[in-house]
C-alpha cells in the first residue's frame, strides 16, 4: 500500500514510499521491514520489539529490553518512537497494510466468484502462516492500541471484510454460493482464516500454502459452493 508523502503521520514518515512493488515476493518479516522501513535501527526496533511482544507480551515488554534485543541504547528507541505504543502502532500498521495488499492482488479480474474467494482464503490463510509470529503480535495486542490507533486499524480490516463480503454477496447473486446470512458467513470465514494464528506451527507438516488449501475447501463447503464452477 502506498504511502502519501503529504501531511504524512509520523508512522508514515517512518516508513518508506512503498511506490510500485519488487516483483519478488516478501518472503519473511526481515524482509518486509527492509521494504517497508528506510532506518536499518528503526528496522532492528521492530524486530525486536516483534520477538518480545509475542513471547511476553506488550505490556510485559520493556523499551529497555526491546533496545537490549536491538543492540541499541534506550534512548535510541525513543530517538525515533515516542512511546512503547507508538512502536506498537507502527507494527501493527505495517502488517496489516501487508495484508491487505496482499488481498488486493489475489483479487484477478477474469476470476469466477467461486475462483476469487478460493484465491482470497488462499491468500488470507498464508498470510497468517508465513508472517504467524507478527500476524499473532498484530491480533492479540491490538487492544493496547488506543482509540484513535485502534480505529485506524479497523479502517484496513473492515477493507478486508468488506472483500469478502462482496464476493460472497456476488456468488448468492450469480448462483454460485447458497448462504442464507452473507454478513455472517464473512464474519465465519474471516474467524476461521484468523484462526490458524492458534494452531500453525512453521516446522509442522503443512506449508503455508497446504493449509491454504485445506481451508479452501472448508470454506467452499460452508457456502455450499457450485463446484462446477471451481478451478
Amino acid at each position: 500500500m502506498a504511502l502519501n508523502t503529504k501531511k504524512r503521520t509520523l508512522v508514515q514518515k517512518l516508513t518508506a514510499d512503498t511506490t510500485p512493488q519488487p516483483a519478488a515476493p516478501i518472503a519473511n518479516l526481515v524482509d518486509l521491514f527492509n521494504r517497508r522501513v528506510e532506518s536499518p535501527s528503526i528496522r532492528r526496533i521492530l524486530l525486536a520489539a516483534v520477538d518480545h511482544f509475542a513471547k511476553t507480551g506488550f505490556h510485559a515488554s520493556t523499551t529497555r529490553d526491546i533496545a537490549k534485543k536491538a543492540k541499541l541504547s534506550p534512548a535510541a528507541v525513543y530517538v525515533h518512537f515516542r512511546s512503547k505504543e507508538e512502536l506498537l502502532f507502527t507494527v501493527v500498521t505495517i502488517i496489516s497494510e501487508w495484508v491487505l495488499d496482499q488481498m488486493i492482488a489475489a483479487v484477478h479480474k477474469d476470476d469466477t466468484t467461486v475462483e476469487r474467494l478460493q484465491r482470497m482464503v488462499r491468500v488470507h490463510v498464508s498470510c497468517h502462516t508465513a508472517m504467524r509470529t507478527a500476524v499473532y503480535v498484530a491480533n492479540y495486542e491490538f487492544s493496547s492500541l488506543n482509540v484513535v490507533q485502534r480505529k485506524k486499524i479497523l479502517r484496513i480490516r473492515d477493507s478486508i471484510e468488506e472483500m469478502f463480503r462482496n464476493c460472497l454477496q456476488d456468488g448468492v447473486d450469480d448462483g454460485s454460493f447458497r448462504v442464507p446470512d452473507v454478513g455472517i458467513a464473512m464474519v465465519a470465514i474471516v474467524s476461521l482464516c484468523v484462526s490458524v494464528l492458534n494452531w500453525y506451527a512453521p516446522r509442522g507438516k503443512l506449508s503455508p500454502d497446504q493449509v491454504g488449501d485445506r481451508y479452501t475447501e472448508l470454506v467452499l463447503s460452508m457456502v455450499n459452493a457450485r463446484r462446477s464452477s471451481t478451478a
